[in-house]
C-alpha cells in the first residue's frame, strides 16, 4: 500500500474481492457516499474501495468510511492528488471541477490490484458488479458507448474534433472496467496527461475526450445497463447503474427544478436519498434558504474560471491568426 494511503479495514477475508475506484473532492461527497453505498448493496462480491482524493479532510474519510459500513466491504484506502497536479488540465462550464483527473493516476493503487471498477461520482449502482466481465486480450478497458453517440447515426464534428475513427465508439467513462496491469504496462497514465496538455483546447468534455483519444482502440463496448443515462428514464431502475449525467446533481438546491417532472421526483431524487439516507449524511438535503442557495449556486456555475478566460482568448487569437495567414 502507498505511504499516502488511509485505509481502514471494515470486513474478514473475502473469497471474491473486486478493487473499486472512485475519485472526487469535497463537492461530491454525498455522491461518493450514496454511489459506493448502492455497490454495496448491489454485490455479491466483497468490494475494496479505493478513492482518488483532492483536499478531503480527515473527517470527510471517516464520514465515508462510515457511510460504506456494510458485510459486503472489504478495506477502503484513500489517495491524495494534489491540487497542483490538476491544475494543468482544463475545465470548462459544463465541469468546473477538475477532480474528474484523479481517475489518470490510478499507478497509486498497490501493484496487487491487476483489474478494477472505476466509478463516477453520481451514480445509483443498481446491479452486481460481480457480473462485470474482465476487458478482453486486445483491449485496456471496457466501457458503455456514449448516450450522445447512442442517439444518432453519425456525428462527424466529433470524429474530427478528437481525431477517431469511429465515433460511435466514443464511450462514457462514468463506468470502466480496466485492465490495471495493461494500463501501466502501457503507460497509459503518462499518455493521457501528455494529450490532455497538449490537446487542451479541444477537450470539450475534459477527461472523458482524452481518455477516448488514447484508448479508441483499446476499448471493448458493453451493454447500457452498465452506464445508463437517468434521462433516458430506465425502468425499472433495478438491474442498472443509473448515470445522474448532467451538471447539477440530486445533492445541488437546483436539482429541486426536475421535481416538476414525477420519473426525476419518484424514483431518481427518491433512490438517491433512500441510499444518502443509509450513510453518515442521513437526513441531509439542499439548503434552499428561499432561494438564495439556487440563486449562489447559479451565479457560481456561470462564473467562467481563470483557465477557461484563457482559454477562450487564445483560442481567439489563434483562430484570428488563421484568418490572417490564409491567402
Amino acid at each position: 500500500m502507498s505511504d499516502n494511503a488511509h485505509v481502514a479495514s471494515l470486513a474478514g477475508n473475502p473469497t471474491r474481492v473486486i478493487d473499486v475506484v472512485l475519485s472526487g473532492d469535497r463537492r461530491v461527497l454525498w455522491g461518493l457516499a450514496v454511489t459506493g453505498r448502492s455497490a454495496l448493496e448491489s454485490t455479491s462480491a466483497k468490494l475494496n474501495i479505493h478513492i482518488l482524493e483532492t483536499g478531503f479532510t480527515g473527517r470527510d474519510k471517516n464520514d465515508l468510511v462510515r457511510s460504506w459500513k456494510h458485510p459486503m466491504c472489504g478495506s477502503i484506502s484513500f489517495y491524495n492528488v494534489p491540487s497542483e497536479d490538476l491544475r494543468k488540465f482544463r475545465s470548462t462550464r459544463y465541469l468546473k471541477s477538475k477532480s474528474a483527473y484523479s481517475r489518470y493516476f490510478l499507478s497509486m493503487l498497490p501493484s496487487e490490484a491487476r483489474r478494477c471498477i472505476y466509478l463516477d461520482a453520481d451514480l445509483l449502482v443498481l446491479r452486481d458488479l460481480a457480473e462485470c466481465r474482465d476487458p478482453s486480450p486486445n483491449a485496456i478497458v471496457a466501457a458503455v458507448p456514449d448516450v450522445s453517440v447512442r442517439t444518432r447515426e453519425a456525428w462527424p464534428e466529433l470524429r474530427a474534433r478528437l481525431n477517431l475513427v469511429d465515433e460511435l465508439r466514443y464511450f462514457n467513462s462514468g463506468v470502466l472496467i480496466i485492465n490495471l496491469e495493461a494500463w501501466r504496462d502501457q503507460q497509459i497514465e503518462a499518455e493521457l496527461i501528455k494529450t490532455s496538455i497538449e490537446k487542451f483546447d479541444i477537450l470539450d468534455s475534459q477527461d472523458q475526450d482524452a481518455l477516448n483519444i488514447v484508448l479508441h482502440d483499446k476499448v471493448d463496448l458493453i451493454d447500457v445497463s452498465w452506464n445508463v443515462s437517468q434521462y433516458e428514464r430506465p425502468m425499472p431502475m433495478d438491474g442498472n447503474i443509473v448515470h445522474l449525467i448532467g451538471s447539477v446533481k440530486p445533492w445541488h438546491s437546483r436539482y429541486s427544478r426536475k421535481q416538476s417532472d414525477p420519473y426525476f421526483t419518484n424514483h431518481v431524487s427518491r433512490k438517491f436519498f433512500e441510499f444518502l439516507d443509509r450513510t453518515a449524511y442521513a437526513g441531509r438535503r439542499p439548503a434552499q434558504l428561499a432561494g438564495l442557495a439556487m440563486f449562489i449556486e447559479q451565479i457560481n456555475a456561470w462564473m467562467p474560471t481563470r483557465d477557461m478566460l484563457f482559454g477562450k482568448i487564445r483560442r481567439h487569437f489563434r483562430s484570428l491568426s488563421s484568418r490572417i495567414a490564409r491567402p
